[in-house]
């Protein structure tokens, strides 16, 4: 039975907040998570279950009052804003949907959920992490639900097979996830009616090669990533960079999703890093970035080949697991929990006080600021989203300050141009793994790899 949140769902698992309640903050690239990690963090609540597997319709939700939100919307009463919400919130994909519904609602929440005097209606719908169900629930949300705009979409083969249904329906859409680089880098497949608050695949791990060559000397090296299209995509991100600066790549090292030894391609690794400085590896936020980081340290690479992991791969939500093979080590991220600016601490106290022993990871922010992108361009049209030339100027215009630093859309490919933040793991006082920051660059969008 296909997991559909309903209104009396989602407020049992809120407690009667918008937000769902602590659940594994995972992240990394859309794809980049292939397997959630299984212990160590907290676990899910029970599943939202009721919904049905015939196509009726999932219920909207509206939000109730919540400590810290501006006006309830239960005090609007014009016709309300439908947003199609889709999610993958079930399967092993579930939890980065799961995060990015957290930080979307947060901001809607915080906006008040309703614009011009028009109450917000949020209609959610679980891909499931299937490209055809994708398909139905964009159909169902669009043709039955009349939905104004859409947000959501968690994975780049879903990205990909709900492209046409978007732009024919000239449907606003907010991209909070999927990193299929195409989806805003090629001109044949970007679209006025879709925009991308997260990262095309490779986006804030490209950076980390500038940092690689410019300020650790690096001058060859390794590329390793999982056997999928978010690796190879990654890792060409990150050859582009690195070569532009001057460096050279030795040899690429994939292994499948899912592999439990990663003994055979560390020889690899190390027998190709005989030839080169350091190593650059990505497995997104998984168990399969937690093994590897682990028995990487255990094959005593570590302390021989440095290592540089995708932003993804050393995400707070499953540092713990990784414990000490993590720490020293630099990755290019868009967001850390412990970026120390106004605009950060003030998402994590909000944050923290909805789901009480976890910290917002990236999908998190990136659901975040998907709910900001949409609060600010509705507030600017005074919630008249009828006018879609008007919504879609607006969207483009959306320009803030938030948690990671200053975001706006490129105005070519509507991806996002943002702060990439560079961190190293280090170990706190209390004995947490926490990612700080070391560097910022600022205004990276996804036309620069």
């Amino acid at each position: 039975m296909e997991r559909l949140i309903r209104r009396r769902d989602f407020l049992r698992l809120t407690g009667g907040a918008l937000g769902l309640s602590a659940l594994l903050t995972a992240c990394g690239g859309e794809d980049s998570t292939p397997t959630p990690a299984d212990s160590g963090s907290p676990s899910p609540p029970p599943a939202a279950s009721g919904g049905t597997s015939d196509g009726s319709a999932a219920s909207p939700i509206t939000s109730p009052t919540t400590a810290g939100a501006a006006t309830p919307a239960s005090s609007a009463s014009g016709e309300p804003i439908r947003i199609g919400v889709l999610l993958t919130l079930s399967g092993p994909q579930g939890v980065n949907g799961e995060g990015n519904l957290r930080g979307l609602t947060l901001a809607l929440d915080q906006a008040g959920m309703q614009f011009g005097g028009r109450p917000v209606e949020l209609i959610i719908e679980d891909s499931a992490g299937q490209p055809e169900q994708a398909i139905t629930k964009t159909r169902q949300l669009i043709e039955r639900d009349r939905v104004h705009l859409i947000a959501g979409i968690t994975l780049s083969n879903e990205a990909a097979a709900v492209r046409d249904i978007l732009v024919q329906a000239e449907m606003p859409t907010i991209v909070t996830n999927a990193g299929l680089q195409a989806l805003t880098r090629d001109p044949a497949m970007r679209s006025p009616y879709l925009f991308r608050v997260s990262f095309a695949n490779g986006q804030y791990d490209a950076p980390a090669a500038d940092y690689a060559y410019e300020t650790l000397g690096y001058r060859r090296m390794v590329l390793h990533a999982a056997d999928y299209a978010a690796g190879h995509e990654e890792m060409a991100a990150f050859r582009s960079r690195f070569e532009q600066a001057g460096g050279e790549i030795v040899d690429e090292v994939v292994a499948p999703i899912g592999t439990q030894d990663f003994g055979p391609y560390l020889q690899r690794i190390e027998q190709a890093a005989a030839e080169a400085d350091a190593v650059f590896a990505f497995h997104g936020t998984s168990t399969d970035a937690i093994r590897f980081l682990v028995q990487y340290q255990e094959f005593g690479l570590k302390d021989s080949i440095p290592l540089i992991p995708s932003g993804a791969d050393v995400d707070q939500s499953i540092l713990p697991e990784i414990g000490d093979a993590a720490l020293g080590l630099v990755s290019g991220t868009l967001y850390t929990a412990y970026n120390d600016t106004p605009e950060s601490q003030e998402f994590v106290e909000a944050f923290t006080a909805r789901h009480e022993g976890i910290l917002p990871g990236l999908v998190d922010y990136a659901g975040y600021i998907g709910g900001r992108v949409i609060a600010e361009a509705l507030t600017a049209i005074d919630g008249e989203v009828e006018n879609k030339e008007a919504l879609l100027e607006a969207l483009k215009a959306v320009e803030f300050t938030g948690p990671a630093g200053n975001f706006r859309f490129h105005p070519e490919s509507q991806g996002p141009v943002t702060t990439i933040l560079l961190c190293r793991v280090e170990q706190l006082d209390d004995g947490t793994y926490a990612n700080i920051v070391v560097d910022r660059i600022p205004d990276f969008d996804d036309l620069s790899f």
